[in-house]
Formats: structure tokens, C-alpha cells, sequence
């Protein structure tokens, strides 16, 4: 009875207590780390009401070619629509126009625009037209040099502090400069990315972050899939070494350790490509409406330097993958059991308990043992391939009530066994033996015996003399 009255208490005490505690939230999180790839996003409080949700990442994404933004190609621009190649200011402030003109409220640019003497009049078309978008971004190569400078006002605003970070921050790429006098980077309504890198050496995973004196810029793609979406800045989550998550329910970005993306981005065509030439007399269905914005435009001449032509050959593989939802898998949701099931398996266990106390002291905790292994055994069953919670912490803590039970009510030892041998100081005395009635008669006592009398020495006997024979 003392057994049931406490497992029974125990075991209620857990079902009330301990769904949705920070225990219950620790042994989900353990037991979904054997089944799913990191990183893992847990919601819920793990009640009836509202069950464990998991979303995690996928091991390989695929990124979703709905997701590859229009590019508008500027190439080398051989028929000679413009007044000069590479573009004058005047010739990129036509090409702004006309995306206003075709109904393009969002713009960006990927290609660099830096002239050493450029026409006055044509930088303030050039300003006009860029300031009719709602949002623009623009991108900039970014170098480090010994003499750092101030961080540009476009890269600023797009710029979070250090502190905003999650992990060592010694691991991000330091830059402190733009290595090209008077890059454009619009007004006041546009925020700039870097596009590459210049100080760190080109590898496949392409740079999201990098140190600018106490503060952190981001790539010009991130800032892409940010102005498709409408995700405010600091928003964002970031865990160096795990993923950035761009806003609460995403996309989320797997993140090394370094600040590159930890995803293998395979080259992808844009969702449609637009020669620059043809912005001039196109109608107004030449954007897509069913493309996503910003309508990108993409430096693709010939004369481009390699690091330029890398960028914009895998900007469109780099945006589909961080805006696909491929990269994380749908949230799953582990319910709990009806409630009469969960008392059903906890009556059940707490009967195996009785039973197991009926044992010896050895087989019972052998029993007890074997029982907490088929409870964390059943657990993670019950979330690795039936995707439900199980009430395992309740039947945990009835086990761990019958053990502390079983330690407090200890059975006496059996005086005298060989196992727990009896002192002899506290051994019983042992009976006195009953006389017995007959007894024979005393033996009578030996006497010496008499010594026999001295035997008399032998006399030699005389031979007998021989007769001689007789004669005949």
C-alpha cells in the first residue's frame, strides 16, 4: 500500500506538473536530436492543447527556381544603344527610369557603378531616378586596408551591432573600406551590400557577413531575400556556427562559423533575363507579374573582372536557396496521447512496480533498471516513428518513487543466513541436552597387569651319538 500510495503521487504530481517545464522541454530536445539535423526550432508548451512543434533544417536543399529573382542583363552592349560602354551616368538613370516606367516598385543593383570623372548633370539624373523606388539596394566590393573608413552612411542602415550576434564574432571577415573612389550607392531610401570580398579568398561557400569596426554588414543576396519580404533588419536571428534566421518563421539559413552560407548552392538560371537594350522601347508587360521583386540589375559584360563575373553568375543560385522554404522542413507536431491512454500506461507501470517489489533486493533493482530502459527505450520509439509524446517523465518519476521506496522500507534480513551472518554476541544460546535415562556401568579400572614369570634359560641339549651300522 505504501508503494501505490506514492508511485500514485508521483506519478500524478509529474502529469500535472511537468508538461511544458523547462525538464519536459530538455527531454524533448534531447531525444528529437537523434532523429532530426540541427538546427532544431521547438515550439509549443507540450500539452494537450498545445503539443511539441519541431522544424529543423534539411540535409540537402534543393532551392526553388519560383524563388530566382528577374535579372536585367547589362552587357556589352555591342549595337550601341547607349551613349557610351561601359554605361555613362546619364545611360544607368535611363535604365532606373525605365524600370519605374514598367511598374517596378523595389530595385536592385548588382552591378558597381564608380566613374572617375563623371558629368554633373547626369549624377543628378542619375540621383532622380533612383529616388522614385520604394526600396533600393545596392552593392559595393568591400577590402581592408591599414587605415579604416568611415562606414558609408547606405552601409550603415543595413548594418547591425556586433552584439546582435550569437557566437564568436573573431571569426568574421574584417573590412573596413570601399576599394573603389565614388561608388554610387543612392539616397537616403536605399541600403548597400557588399558583393565580394576583396581581403578573403574566393571559395564555394559564398560570404552573409562580415566586421566593420563594431558592426556587422551583410551580403547583397541576404539584403535581397529582406527587401522581397519586408523583414525589418533586426529581425533577425543570428548563431554563428548554426543558422540565421531571417525572422521568426523564416527562411532560415544555415550559418558557419565564419559567416559564410553552410549550404551547397548550385548554379540557377534567373526566373527571366532582360537585355538592358531592351528597356528602352518595352511595354509594360515586360516585367513578369508573377516573378518575385526586386527586379535585379546584373553587370554580365565580357570585360568584367572575375570576381565580378563569379558574383553575378551565382547570385541567382544564392537568392533562391536563402528564400526557399526547401531549406527547413514543414514543422511537425508530437501530440500527446488521449488522456485515458496516459493513465492507462501509467496504471500499467505502476503495477509493474508492485511487482517488482515482491522480488528480491537484487532482482529488484535488476527489474528496476530494466524498466527505466524500456521507458526511455519507448520514448524515443514514440518519437522517432510514431511522432507522438509519451507520457515517459510521469512513469520516470513512479519509478524513481518505488526505488526511493524501496530504500526507506527496507525488508529485515534473514537472522543467520550467509549472506547477513548473525553476531555472536546477538546469536541465541543453544539448548541444553535432555540426559539420557540409561547409562551403562562404569567400566572398572584397569590394574596393571602381573609380570610374567622369567622364562629359565634353555640347556643345550647333548647330540646324540650315532650308532654305527650294522654289519652283516
Amino acid at each position: 500500500m505504501r508503494l501505490l500510495l506514492t508511485v500514485a503521487v508521483a506519478a500524478v504530481a509529474a502529469q500535472m506538473l511537468l508538461p511544458g517545464s523547462a525538464l519536459d522541454r530538455f527531454a524533448f530536445g534531447s531525444i528529437v536530436r537523434g532523429f532530426f539535423n540541427p538546427p532544431l526550432f521547438i515550439s509549443g508548451n507540450g500539452s494537450h492543447a498545445e503539443p511539441w512543434q519541431l522544424g529543423s533544417m534539411a540535409s540537402h536543399a534543393k532551392p526553388d527556381k519560383r524563388q530566382a529573382p528577374v535579372v536585367v542583363s547589362l552587357g556589352d552592349d555591342i549595337e550601341g544603344f547607349f551613349q557610351s560602354s561601359p554605361p555613362a551616368p546619364i545611360d544607368v538613370a535611363v535604365m532606373f527610369s525605365n524600370f519605374h516606367r514598367l511598374g517596378a516598385k523595389k530595385a536592385a543593383t548588382a552591378a558597381v557603378f564608380a566613374w572617375e570623372a563623371p558629368d554633373p548633370i547626369g549624377l543628378l539624373a542619375l540621383d532622380q531616378a533612383l529616388g522614385k523606388f520604394d526600396s533600393l539596394v545596392m552593392a559595393a566590393p568591400l577590402s581592408r586596408a591599414v587605415v579604416s573608413s568611415p562606414l558609408p552612411a547606405p552601409f550603415r542602415r543595413a548594418s547591425l551591432p556586433l552584439n546582435a550576434m550569437i557566437g564568436d564574432i573573431n571569426q568574421l571577415p574584417i573590412i573596413n573600406r570601399i576599394p573603389l573612389p565614388g561608388v554610387i550607392l543612392g539616397d537616403e531610401n536605399s541600403i548597400a551590400g557588399f558583393s565580394i570580398l576583396e581581403s578573403e579568398p574566393a571559395t564555394s561557400a559564398p560570404p552573409l557577413l562580415a566586421r566593420w569596426q563594431d558592426r556587422v554588414v551583410f551580403a547583397f543576396p541576404l539584403l535581397i531575400v529582406l527587401q522581397r519580404n519586408n523583414l525589418p533588419l533586426d529581425g533577425m536571428e543570428i548563431h554563428l556556427g548554426k543558422y540565421l534566421k531571417l525572422s521568426p518563421t523564416g527562411p532560415i539559413v544555415p550559418l558557419d562559423l565564419s559567416g559564410r552560407l553552410d549550404m551547397p548552392v548550385k548554379p540557377l538560371a534567373a526566373y527571366e533575363v532582360i537585355s538592358a537594350e531592351a528597356l528602352i522601347d518595352g511595354g509594360n508587360d515586360l516585367f513578369p507579374k508573377t516573378a518575385p521583386d526586386p527586379v535585379i540589375l546584373r553587370d554580365d559584360r565580357t570585360s568584367s573582372e572575375a570576381p565580378t563575373a563569379a558574383f553575378s553568375a551565382n547570385l541567382s543560385g544564392i537568392i533562391a536557396a536563402m528564400a526557399s522554404d526547401e531549406a527547413s522542413a514543414q514543422t511537425q507536431k508530437f501530440p500527446r496521447l488521449p488522456i485515458h491512454w496516459e493513465i492507462g500506461i501509467i496504471t500499467v507501470t505502476a503495477l509493474v512496480l508492485l511487482a517488482i517489489s515482491t522480488l528480491g533486493e537484487f532482482r529488484n533493482y535488476l527489474g528496476l533498471l530494466l524498466l527505466t530502459g524500456v521507458i526511455f527505450t519507448a520514448q524515443a520509439l514514440g518519437v522517432g516513428i510514431a511522432t507522438h509524446w509519451l507520457p515517459g517523465l510521469p512513469a520516470l518519476a513512479a519509478t524513481l518513487a518505488a526505488a526511493c521506496v524501496g530504500q526507506i522500507f527496507k525488508r529485515p534480513r534473514i537472522a543467520g543466513s550467509l549472506l547477513s551472518p548473525v553476531p555472536l554476541e546477538t546469536a541465541a544460546p543453544l539448548a541444553a541436552l535432555p540426559e539420557k535415562t540409561k547409562s551403562r556401568a562404569p567400566r572398572p579400572k584397569k590394574t596393571p597387569a602381573e609380570k610374567p614369570p622369567t622364562k629359565k634359560p634353555a640347556t643345550p641339549r647333548k647330540p646324540r651319538a650315532k650308532k654305527p651300522p650294522n654289519k652283516s
